[in-house]
């Protein structure tokens, strides 16, 4: 079942939630404030989690663990949009106790059935158009990375290495991250 959208009223061109209704939220609800909805989705399947974690461990391993983060962390936007990327990496740590963290240098979601057109279409937009300069969208059903940047788009296969200018220090391929 695809990830379900609340809305504050039936009206939703009239009244959009915001980042203060967002912070407002009980800490145990887990959702995403994307485009003035909110949006819950399902916990992630095994796999997917599997993948994640596998991903933190080469980037940990490569440009340290105080660097990258898993979901959720949210990633304030702007007034509408609060988004929990899968993996998030900075260019230099966030302080220990903040809630909102400053714009991530990238961003990663390993696509799944029912996250993939909104990771693609919606949430890649809105992440560049914030000014995240990287969004790699990882798809183990095609076995591609997609790197997503102002410039344009980069996909690489299975055995071919992605790479990206905003974490030069990093680089990894599919079958890395699904062996």
């Amino acid at each position: 079942m695809a990830g379900f959208v609340a809305m504050r009223h039936a009206d939703a061109a009239e009244t959009r939630f915001t980042v203060h209704d967002y912070e407002r939220l009980p800490d145990d609800l887990r959702c995403q404030l994307i485009e003035g909805s909110l949006v819950k989705e399902p916990s992630p399947t095994f796999g997917h989690q599997r993948l994640v974690s596998r991903l933190l461990h080469l980037l940990a391993t490569r440009i340290g663990p105080e660097r990258v983060v898993p979901a959720p962390i949210d990633v304030v936007l702007n007034d509408f949009n609060v988004l929990q990327p899968d993996v998030a990496v900075w260019a230099e740590a966030p302080g220990g106790d903040v809630r909102r963290v400053p714009t991530p240098t990238v961003v990663v979601e390993v696509l799944s059935p029912t996250t993939a057109r909104r990771d693609r279409e919606q949430k890649t937009r809105l992440y560049l158009a914030a000014g995240v300069p990287a969004v790699w969208l990882i798809d183990p059903a095609t076995a591609t990375i997609e790197v997503h940047t102002p410039g344009g788009v980069t996909r690489h296969a299975a055995d071919e290495t992605a790479t990206s200018a905003a974490i030069p220090e990093f680089s990894t391929s599919v079958r890395d991250l699904t062996r």
